[in-house]
Order: C-alpha cells, then sequence, then structure tokens
C-alpha cells in the first residue's frame, strides 16, 4: 500500500468513527516554495441531505520561522442549486510581537480561525475556496491549509 493510500483509508476510518457532526475535515498541501497569492484552494462540500446550519473553521499548517505576524485570508462559499455566495475577509494573528507562535508546537504549528456560519439547504452542494491577501507575493512556511465543517 503506498504512503498516498495509507492516509487516504487513514482519514476514511477516522471520518467514519466521528459522531461529533463534523460533516468535513480536510487538508489540503501548499506548494514547498510557498503560497503564492493566486494560488488558491479549493475544498469540495458534499450535498447536504438535510438543511444545515453550520460552522466553518479553516486551519493553518506552518513550520517554525514563519516571518509574518498575522495573516489575511479571503474564505469564499460558493453553495449550487439555489445559488448563494459569501465572501469573508479572516485577519488571524499567527506569532506575538516578539515573533513567537501563538499556539503550540514543536517546529510544526497548526492553527484554526474563528468560526464562520455556513448554511446549506437540503441538496445543495459547493466548494470553499481560500486564498492569501498579503502584500508578499509569496508566503513561506505555511505547509497546509485546510477546513472542518461542523454542524
Amino acid at each position: 500500500m503506498t504512503h498516498r493510500n495509507f492516509w487516504l483509508a487513514l482519514g476514511l476510518l477516522l471520518a467514519a468513527c466521528n459522531n461529533r457532526g463534523t460533516l468535513l475535515h480536510s487538508y489540503k498541501p501548499l506548494p514547498a516554495e510557498g503560497w503564492e497569492r493566486r494560488d488558491t484552494v479549493r475544498f469540495l462540500l458534499p450535498e447536504a441531505e438535510a438543511d444545515i446550519d453550520g460552522t466553518l473553521f479553516i486551519g493553518l499548517r506552518t513550520t517554525a520561522g514563519i516571518g509574518i505576524r498575522n495573516i489575511v485570508l479571503a474564505i469564499e462559499q460558493c453553495l449550487d442549486a439555489p445559488h448563494a455566495y459569501r465572501c469573508d475577509t479572516v485577519r488571524y494573528p499567527l506569532t506575538d510581537a516578539e515573533g513567537y507562535a501563538l499556539t503550540k508546537g514543536v517546529n510544526h504549528y497548526q492553527y484554526e480561525t474563528q468560526q464562520l456560519p455556513l448554511h446549506m439547504q437540503k441538496g445543495q452542494s459547493g466548494s470553499v475556496r481560500i486564498h492569501h491577501l498579503m502584500t508578499n507575493e509569496v508566503i513561506p512556511n505555511i505547509t497546509e491549509v485546510g477546513i472542518r465543517f461542523d454542524r
């Protein structure tokens, strides 16, 4: 079994064991060269089996020495049938004034933004798209971007 298949199987197993109402929890890797402003990370939302008044969290995984204190993200929620669109701009602190991470970890850190509302009607599907709005064209040391969608 390849490493990719192993992680996919493990992710599916963990998702099947989830009983907290998490509908989607997924991360996507970013290029090793850094996260470019034009690189949009897209997550597909499964079709809603019932009306959902949910909560969306955005996660970032970074390495030590991120080099920036805050990150500004654009989070677009695009839903189909009926069409709905929402775009939020989130400014999220990563380090304090001395450059120390505002989360726990050793060499790798995980951050999660404040909650955003996400409402889906029965039969609706869609996507969540995320890109950074920083003045630097490339943001280094962010290794993954993810979402968690809870009921």
